[in-house]
């Protein structure tokens, strides 16, 4: 059993989202009644969808990062903590013994809880993701060495995430455009319940009328609101504060070309990036109709939701701009955060990603998602600081090469997410009486939220409807 697991991971890890997750696709296509041919062809679409994004944002961050390097470098300023990027941290996720367990778990779990409509979430077919949960498991382990311990936080994880996707299905769903689908990635779900309580207190102190977002942007101000010119403005603010020493005398040639192609760059993911989720969206196509057509057949009524990897919310027009627009908000912050050693890095141009749940939420509002991803975010860097030492060791022990003595690593994308660290140290805890309130916490919001689902889901629509009609 160990080494199928150990196989397991090494497919995973070789062959990454772009081949796994189109298999798991084509065959829940097929399990739905597909014809072959489209269960295929939705396979290929989600793979070259997958791939373009790797592409759009590989090439983003080649050019962006350097620009970040070198206001970092402008600033002074010496934090240990060196955030690699969830590519990275990913990789050393399947490879730690508690990793190659997890796939296994997390699998059957995931299928169990699903057939017996525990949850109306088929998680399983985002199965990449879970090396979030690997991720804190392994700290677990390496503090403890207490491998039932790192299991158990990891499946309690997985529970409280679960819970979270299904209360969110609905209108993440309902926001990008994807139906019966949503989005269940642990390191960006975790955000929650932070995100419904931010988006009614911002809603009463007046964010629900500062209309900005991308479309009312592009109505009042034609070419000047279009996120493509949106990017524009943004890039290059990133390239003059990255390269403001030099714009002038000796080097300027150099530097405003710098400033010009950061510019131009990040106007072209705005462009691109939506075309490419365009495709991968087509991918689902085929298992919505057979999703209807099965629901339809069994007479059951039940209305589930497909995961779907979180990279097909990244390209929607206000994602982006708030994703973007947080770049240097969220570098600032960590150079003035007490307490904070990280340097965000290559998991900055993960933002758009990470502010899913906020914009789907607020309905697209991009002051209150702004506001609330600063604030949360905030928070995480601090918490990631407390953990790099650790996770430094077990990335170390996974075979991860130190790029210089004296610095940690870590993700600022993985690891500054508040909620789920806080499971983790209940946990790490050992403390019987805590993890039992975690536990029993769990039930009690599941039973609740059960008893309440239509209500709660009719409030998320409700919050986001009074949004769009100011």
């Amino acid at each position: 059993m160990t080494e199928f697991l150990q196989t397991l991971s090494d497919v995973f890890s070789t062959f990454g989202a772009t081949v796994f997750v189109p298999i798991i696709l084509f065959i829940i296509g097929m399990c739905m009644g597909a014809p072959a041919k489209k269960a295929f062809q939705s396979a290929l679409l989600c793979a070259v969808g997958l791939t373009g994004f790797n592409f759009v944002v590989n090439s983003y961050s080649a050019i962006i990062a350097p620009v970040v390097n070198q206001m970092v470098t402008n600033a002074g300023v010496n934090l240990p903590g060196l955030d690699t990027g969830w590519q990275s941290v990913s990789v050393i996720a399947y490879s730690t013994k508690v990793g190659v367990l997890f796939i296994g778990v997390a699998i059957v779990l995931q299928i169990v809880l699903f057939l017996a409509k525990w949850t109306d979430v088929f998680m399983a077919s985002d199965l990449w993701n879970n090396y979030s949960f690997m991720v804190w498991g392994s700290l677990i382990y390496a503090l403890t060495e207490n491998m039932l311990l790192a299991m158990a936080c990891m499946v309690v994880q997985l529970l409280y995430i679960l819970l979270f996707s299904e209360a969110c299905a609905k209108r993440w769903s309902t926001y990008y455009e994807y139906d019966n689908c949503c989005m269940t990635a642990p390191h960006h779900l975790e955000s929650l319940p932070f995100a419904v309580i931010m988006n009614w207190l911002l809603g009463k102190i007046g964010f629900n009328k500062i209309k900005l977002n991308a479309e009312t942007l592009q109505k009042k101000l034609g070419l000047l609101g279009e996120p493509m010119f949106i990017g524009l403005i943004v890039g290059a603010i990133i390239g003059v504060i990255g390269n403001y020493n030099m714009l002038f005398g000796e080097g300027a040639l150099t530097a405003w070309g710098t400033v010009t192609s950061a510019a131009v760059s990040t106007a072209a993911i705005m462009a691109v990036f939506p075309k490419v989720a365009g495709i991968f969206a087509n991918a689902f196509t085929t298992m919505s109709d057979a999703y209807k057509a099965k629901a339809v057949e069994a007479g059951k009524g039940r209305e589930w939701y497909l995961s779907v990897n979180d990279a097909c919310g990244y390209g929607e027009p206000n994602t982006l701009v708030t994703g973007i627009i947080l770049i240097p908000i969220i570098l600032l912050l960590s150079f003035v955060l007490p307490g904070n050693t990280i340097l965000p890095m290559a998991d900055l141009c993960a933002l758009p990603y990470m502010v899913e749940v906020f914009i789907c939420v607020s309905n697209g509002n991009i002051a209150k998602s702004v506001v609330s991803g600063a604030i949360w975010f905030s928070l995480g860097l601090i918490i990631a600081s407390q953990l790099a030492p650790t996770f430094t060791e077990v990335a170390v022990e996974a075979g991860f090469q130190l790029p210089q003595a004296g610095v940690y690593i870590t993700s600022f994308g993985i690891l500054c997410h508040p909620l789920i660290a806080g499971l983790f140290y209940c946990f790490l805890s050992k403390n019987p009486i805590i993890i039992g309130a975690v536990v029993i916490l769990y039930f009690v919001l599941y039973f609740l939220f059960r008893k309440n689902k239509a209500r709660f889901v009719d409030y998320l629509e409700r919050s986001a409807a009074e949004y769009s009609a100011y």
